[in-house]
């Protein structure tokens, strides 16, 4: 009999502040709101400790949705001008990587036995379908589209080719670009980057999701973070793998994942809305910051 000794070594842990804040022209009020806040555990990343709360206070009620994210569902009474929602945590995160990252060779084209096959088929399924003989060609054109029967870094490779082809934009504007609008701008958001990726891996018959979370950075640790975006793929015998074409590799210790979703809109940090008269102004205001702790 094997027994598996778990031991929790000290670790670096990470600090993370993000603060939304609502303005608006006159008191209205609020919708429940959904909040895709709390960062995902598992064996490499643990949660320490958590704080949620909103200004004007609402009842915030916790459930995992079928994706296994953790939901917080914020409930408003009476009415406000300000509309605060804080949230920080503090998460023990793995060892730091040493050196480039190796190549993951993947066999093509992908097997999945049994079970696991079953449970691909929503991640296989193309969220722009009328793109996807486009990106076929495009990644063929690339030379880097593999032949049936080989292993090589595909995924790698992909990551690679749209860091180099595709300039990152900021955009401010709310939704994803279809991978083809990416393409031909030959720019994007880490959302619009992710999304090529994604449905590029489809095309060659692998599962892949998006991934909604943050990405410590100099921007972050001043407090002009922004939430941030990036792909997992399904890969037979090494699970899911998360790629970031937004910086041109494979995600480490620096992303912190709190939703996944075989579609976009599945993962918006924030979503809700208000009532109030016709006319009402708003605007919107996003702090995120981040700091590194000692282990303790």
């Amino acid at each position: 009999m094997e027994i598996l000794n778990i031991r929790k070594e000290p670790r670096e842990r990470l600090y993370l502040l993000h603060e939304t804040k609502y303005t608006y022209s006159r008191p209205v009020s609020f919708t429940p709101h959904r909040l895709v806040l709390r960062p995902r555990e598992g064996h490499d990343v643990q949660l320490e400790t958590m704080n949620l709360e909103t200004f004007p206070a609402s009842t915030i009620r916790w459930y995992r949705d079928i994706l296994d994210n953790s939901i917080a569902i914020a409930e408003f009474s009476g009415t406000a001008s300000e509309l605060t929602i804080r949230s920080e945590f503090i998460i023990d995160l793995p060892p730091a990587e040493t050196g480039d990252q190796a190549p993951l060779y993947v066999a093509y084209p992908p097997q999945f036995a049994g079970i696991d096959e079953l449970a691909t088929v929503p991640y296989r399924q193309f969220t722009y379908p009328p793109t996807v003989e486009r990106l076929r060609r495009w990644f063929a054109s690339s030379g880097l589209s593999p032949a049936a029967g080989m292993q090589r870094p595909v995924f790698d490779e992909l990551t690679g080719l749209i860091y180099r082809t595709i300039r990152y934009n900021r955009r401010e504007e709310h939704g994803v670009q279809s991978p083809v609008t990416t393409l031909d701008l030959a720019s994007g958001s880490c959302r619009d980057m992710a999304v090529l990726m994604i449905e590029m891996a489809r095309a060659m018959g692998f599962p892949a999701r998006f991934v909604s979370g943050y990405l410590e950075s100099k921007n972050s640790k001043v407090g002009r973070g922004s939430t941030h975006a990036w792909a997992e793929i399904y890969l037979p015998d090494l699970g899911w793998t998360g790629y970031d074409p937004s910086i041109g590799r494979r995600s480490g210790p620096g992303h912190v994942a709190v939703g996944v979703s075989h579609h976009p809109r599945g993962v918006m940090p924030v979503t809700g809305g208000f009532k109030g008269y016709a006319g009402v102004s708003s605007s919107l205001a996003v702090t995120i910051s981040t700091k590194r702790l000692p282990p303790p």
